[in-house]
């Protein structure tokens, strides 16, 4: 993804869920090819994804702001 679709889609809240169904595309092509462990990890993932994407936002920290 380029640096200006990855801030549109913060921007917009969207990033989790894109990336979501990014990775569920990718799940879908590794089950038919017979990738079946592999297609399970993406799955785990992309569900972990959809859950922050109904309840998180990605906030950009500040240069003087402390990491925690």
């Amino acid at each position: 993804m380029e640096k200006a679709s990855l801030q549109f889609h913060i921007e917009k809240n969207d990033y989790f869920g894109t990336l979501a169904t990014v990775l569920d595309l990718l799940r879908q092509d590794l089950r038919k090819k017979g990738h079946r462990s592999n297609a399970e990890t993406l799955q785990r993932l992309r569900e972990r994804l959809m859950y922050l994407q109904k309840g998180y936002r990605i906030e950009k920290i500040r240069a003087d702001q402390p990491l925690r």
